[in-house]
């Protein structure tokens, strides 16, 4: 929706080489280098005089490409680049200039919707007290939102037609977590079941290739995560995984993170996704056919210590905590840290995602995540923040007994043996899952999108299932705090 407003402001139709000035960060809360890609742009950074100097007469200079080059600081561009490039100062009063740029920095989270709504400011709305009722009269309106979040939704169906890489999936991943956080502040009813089936789709045909995608800034299955997130030896790092966190709790969570900055990328989570199987891949850097016990959690501190050493950690260099505020010694090294508020808030959860919504505004609002995140930051600590699974609203369809004695409280999979006699519940109700990356011995069967094994007609959140909501998960670098 925004990106109708960067267009114009980069006149693409016809401007194929951009020098854009974006330095007030604003592709930290809009990414427009997705807009350039999609416009076939090569993308510079320019961050060094004589480096690029040497790059622009080597790449750039007499390349018939669309080129943007990107500046993101404070420093000198020669005039001979200048005059060759379109100059394009890239910020929040140059993308909505009848509004004031102040009182938008406010909302930074909802330049999409605002965007949206911005064709409808006639007027130089540009004080801050006209903005603000600009905003309260014309965005934050319950039946703008509605038709922003159906735009959306119709546009993310179509998107899903042609999402064949696991990136595609993420990216799709976070604009659902956007309209989703919207319905449920909103209570705005938008049907977004479509955008599961193809998931599951892609699931079942594209799932276990991941093991085999490389990806230096974020690990493509939860199996990854140590690899990514363990530096140097002489390096401090912190992995802090809030147990059952899906991208519309972390939409919620992050809007309080006042004064922290971060990189958001996702991953894609173990499945099923429980938090026996799925935790315990995370921390131990195996997939669950080589773990000893998948089903159960007694052996994820041990397996942790093990993956860490593994990866040059002294023992008394590693620790493994459910605390909000550790103990951490001088020595101290590598951590992780299990946050189980969300998946408490999740299994108790009674009014569905109107429910959580609410809940995730308290946690936030108690500032507990960030200011541990700000504590070990300051201490030196690269911090990642990360999730072992999702969640998800489902109604349940009744008791189901699954054929293998599982420790969760997960009630949207089957574990059974080869021998075990499956019902018509079962059949009615779920997918034969292939099994990827799990002990063949079993037959997995996951449940349909929004059904549980739970009493029937309950309304729950859970996990253990397939899809989006549950599968993929965030990936956070904390970058900078204040």
């Amino acid at each position: 929706m925004i990106n109708k407003h960067i267009v114009n402001l980069f006149a693409l139709d016809y401007a194929k080489r951009l020098l854009i000035f974006d330095l007030a960060g604003f592709s930290d809360n809009c990414d427009y280098t997705v807009l350039l890609k999609e416009n076939e742009f090569i993308i510079y950074y320019y961050k060094n005089v004589e480096e690029f100097r040497i790059t622009y007469e080597e790449q750039i200079k007499d390349c018939e490409s669309n080129i943007a080059i990107i500046v993101k600081e404070k420093i000198y561009v020669p005039y001979d680049i200048k005059k060759s490039f379109r100059n394009v100062d890239l910020s929040l009063s140059k993308v909505f200039p009848k509004l004031n740029e102040g009182v938008l920095t406010d909302y930074i989270r909802d330049l999409g919707l605002i965007g949206y709504a911005y064709d409808s400011c006639y007027t130089d709305n540009s004080t801050p007290t006209l903005t603000q009722s600009f905003l309260n009269e014309n965005v934050f309106k319950e039946s703008v939102v509605s038709d922003y979040c159906q735009v959306k939704a119709n546009s993310l169906s179509e998107q899903c037609l042609t999402a064949h890489r696991y990136t595609d999936w993420i990216d799709i991943a976070k604009e659902v977590a956007e309209v989703k956080y919207y319905i449920a502040k909103y209570d705005v009813p938008i049907d977004l079941s479509s955008i599961d089936d193809e998931f599951g789709s892609y699931i079942n045909d594209n799932y276990n290739k991941l093991s085999s995608e490389i990806n230096r800034d974020f690990p493509p299955i939860i199996t990854k995560t140590l690899d990514i997130v363990c530096g140097e030896s002489n390096e401090k790092t912190v992995l802090i995984i809030m147990d059952g966190m899906s991208l519309f709790d972390f939409e919620i969570i992050s809007r309080r993170f006042c004064g922290i900055k971060y990189n958001y990328d996702c991953s894609f989570a173990m499945i099923p996704t429980t938090t026996s199987i799925s935790r315990q891949s995370l921390l131990s850097g195996k997939y669950p056919g080589e773990l000893d016990k998948p089903f159960s959690v007694s052996n994820e501190e041990k397996e942790f210590f093990t993956a860490a050493e593994l990866r040059g950690y002294a023992l008394n260099q590693i620790m493994y905590s459910r605390e909000h505020e550790p103990d951490i010694s001088v020595f101290t090294k590598f951590i992780a840290i299990i946050i189980n508020d969300i998946d408490e808030i999740v299994h108790g959860q009674k009014q569905g995602r109107a429910g959580m919504y609410n809940d995730m505004e308290l946690l936030g609002k108690t500032g507990k995540l960030q200011n541990l995140v700000k504590q070990l930051y300051n201490e030196g600590y690269n911090v990642y923040i990360t999730s072992d699974h999702g969640n998800t609203p489902c109604v349940g369809v009744g008791g189901f007994r699954s054929g293998v004695e599982i420790e969760t409280r997960s009630a949207r999979m089957a574990v059974m043996k080869d021998f075990a006699e499956k019902n018509e519940l079962l059949e009615q109700n779920t997918t034969k899952y292939p099994g990827y990356y799990l002990d063949k011995s079993y037959q997995y069967y996951t449940c349909n999108p929004g059904v549980s094994f739970d009493a029937k007609n309950k309304q729950v959140m859970t996990h253990g299932g397939i899809s989006l909501d549950e599968v993929i998960i965030p990936f956070i670098k904390i970058t900078g705090v204040n």
